[in-house]
């Protein structure tokens, strides 16, 4: 017990890691209202359905075991479960993949996403230069720090860019990942070798497989500054006021839970659950 506490990464075992705040209600009426033509619905959980969930034709659970060959045990690192994703039964060619937490803010058009080359975005933010991956960073850095390692290692002309990647919905192509899966076995290997985050198996569906999809030119990677909501934040009402202003006209936004281990009444979650309930009132075909 006392190795695995040590391999956690940072925020790994709080609260707001398992906690529900509804994010996937507001995800799908937000999709519904600005992705009407979105196809269908995949929602990958463990053995868990929400109680509010209007199962039909439009929307499948898939539990992780369908996905996940010979699971043993439950599995709390979605780094892990999320490069199975691919993996999907009846899953279409192209797909764009979103973490509960991130949200569509104006109408989509499939072909941005897709034509030409996929569309992911850099965030603001810029790491120092490591060799190292660290047990005191946040997996998006040591997850860049992992590509840089492989992609030198792999291709001589590779350029890296000291970046994190947004919070952002992610487009991919079933047979790229599929692609890239068997030419960075090594690194699906060790992403899935571990049932927690840790700061030592850093994810790589959101870094590495889009530098490895810009490198190859099926990607391009957009620099903007991201509505990025933190729950935990001091300038938490300040971003509430943005996104209800820009709603409507913001690409994509995120609300991450990083108040941690506070109570589920806390005034922070449910000001930022009044505020969606404000600006998302109606309900989905996806709600009963």
């Amino acid at each position: 017990m006392n190795v695995i506490s040590l391999d956690l990464a940072l925020h790994a075992n709080t609260d707001g890691r398992f906690r529900d705040n509804s994010e996937l209600k507001f995800n799908l009426r937000l999709l519904e209202k600005f992705f009407p033509d979105h196809g269908h619905v995949y929602i990958v959980t463990d053995k868990q359905t929400p109680s509010w969930l209007n199962l039909s034709s439009k929307v499948t659970i898939v539990d992780h075991s369908v996905i996940i060959p010979n699971k043993e045990y439950d599995i709390f690192s979605s780094s892990h479960i999320e490069s199975y994703i691919h993996h999907i039964p009846n899953l279409s060619e192209q797909f764009i993949y979103l973490n509960d937490d991130v949200f569509f803010g104006e109408p989509v058009k499939s072909s941005f996403w897709f034509n030409e080359k996929l569309k992911y975005y850099f965030s603001n933010k810029i790491h120092h230069t490591s060799e190292y991956l660290q047990s005191d960073k946040l997996s998006p850095e040591n997850a860049s720090i992992l590509s840089k390692k492989w992609l030198d290692k792999k291709y001589n002309d590779y350029n890296h860019l000291n970046k994190t990647f947004a919070h952002a919905p992610r487009p991919y192509l079933k047979s790229t990942l599929f692609k890239i899966e068997k030419e960075a076995a090594d690194l699906f290997k060790n992403v899935r070798s571990t049932i927690f985050r840790s700061w030592k198996t850093p994810p790589i569906m959101p870094d590495f497989v889009p530098r490895w999809l810009a490198y190859h030119q099926y990607a391009e990677i957009i620099q903007l500054e991201p509505l990025y909501i933190e729950s935990g934040s001091k300038d938490l009402e300040k971003k509430l006021s943005r996104l209800e202003l820009e709603l409507g006209r913001v690409p994509f936004f995120c609300i991450n839970d990083t108040s941690d281990n506070v109570h589920p009444n806390d005034f922070r979650l449910q000001l930022i659950k009044n505020k969606l309930n404000q600006l998302i009132p109606n309900k989905s075909i996806f709600e009963k």
